[in-house]
């Protein structure tokens, strides 16, 4: 009889005292058993590592310990520890439906895919009711359980959303591709996700809620402070940068490279809607070359589109 692949869950893990133990928890229950979860204490200063240590009882959790490198050397480290023939990120906060892993596997096996996404549920720390407008439903554009193969480039731009933990991904992807976060930047899965997407040879979909993504005071995605807010800026200005150099690279098809610009024009229209302060916003903007006329007249009829009817 042949044995269930191998799944590597990856969890950095940063002063969640208060979360982590319903993560793991969703984890370690899942109804798939074949699994490697790597738990990166990056440097935690509350009881985060003391309520990790009851999982070491299970031999499939393996405890990191490091100082602090922040969130994509917390996920380096774990790439560096995996295993499996899959790897799944969970961010500590989180947590998944228990019959996520075991559906996601079989879909993965069936359609012998190196990609599978799926949806993803927000919602109100306390409250545990979902925000609508933040939930992931990708239901609209991809059918469940199709192979998207010469139009997968299409596919994920078009229904493109950079969080991890919305797919689950075959680690030679990863391997062979030398792919990897980028340290020392906020928002990094916008970069590692568009490089994933352009190197999967094929892709699926589960038209399932598998992940629940929680929004919390003083998060990362929440923390709307002036200090933050420059760390966006001059993180955004490095992976726009990086996504230039992906664009203007040989190696891509022109398929591909339509991925890339759209990454691009999504992320010089989020420094453009920055608040920090409006000088020192422009002349960081100004240094960016990538951009042309066509693709700021085009962010300027979509902006106006968008716009809700008076």
């Amino acid at each position: 009889m042949q044995q269930d692949p191998l799944v590597s869950v990856i969890v950095p893990v940063y002063n969640v005292d208060r979360y982590i133990e319903e993560c793991l928890d969703s984890i370690v229950k899942q109804t798939y058993r074949e699994l490697q979860i790597i738990v990166i204490d990056d440097g935690s200063t509350d009881e985060s590592n003391q309520k990790v240590r009851p999982y070491l009882s299970d031999s499939r959790v393996r405890l990191i310990e490091q100082v602090n490198t922040g969130l994509s050397g917390a996920r380096n480290t774990g790439l560096g520890a995996a295993c499996g023939k899959y790897v799944l990120f969970v961010d500590s906060d989180d947590y998944l439906a228990l019959t996520a892993i075991e559906n996601l596997v079989d879909l993965m096996k069936k359609n012998h895919a190196d990609l599978i996404r799926f949806n993803g549920r927000a919602f109100l720390d306390g409250l545990n009711e979902p925000i609508k407008q933040n939930n992931y439903d990708f239901s609209h554009r991809l059918q469940e359980g199709v192979k998207y193969i010469d139009d997968r480039f299409e596919v994920n731009r078009r229904t493109f959303a950079s969080p991890v933990y919305l797919y689950m991904v075959k680690k030679e992807v990863i391997e062979q591709n030398n792919l990897s976060f980028y340290e020392g930047i906020l928002h990094e899965d916008e970069l590692f996700t568009t490089q994933v997407f352009l190197n999967s040879r094929s892709m699926t979909y589960a038209n399932a809620f598998y992940y629940n993504r929680r929004y919390r005071e003083n998060s990362i995605m929440t923390d709307q402070s002036q200090e933050r807010l420059k760390q966006t800026l001059d993180s955004y200005l490095i992976i726009f940068k990086e996504l230039e150099k992906m664009y203007l690279d040989k190696k891509y098809s022109k398929k591909q490279k339509k991925l890339v610009k759209r990454q691009m024009l999504s992320i010089y229209s989020g420094l453009k809607n920055s608040n920090v302060n409006k000088i020192e916003k422009e002349n960081k903007i100004k240094k960016i070359k990538g951009i042309t006329i066509t693709d700021k007249a085009y962010l300027s009829i979509k902006k106006i589109i968008s716009k809700p009817s008076v």
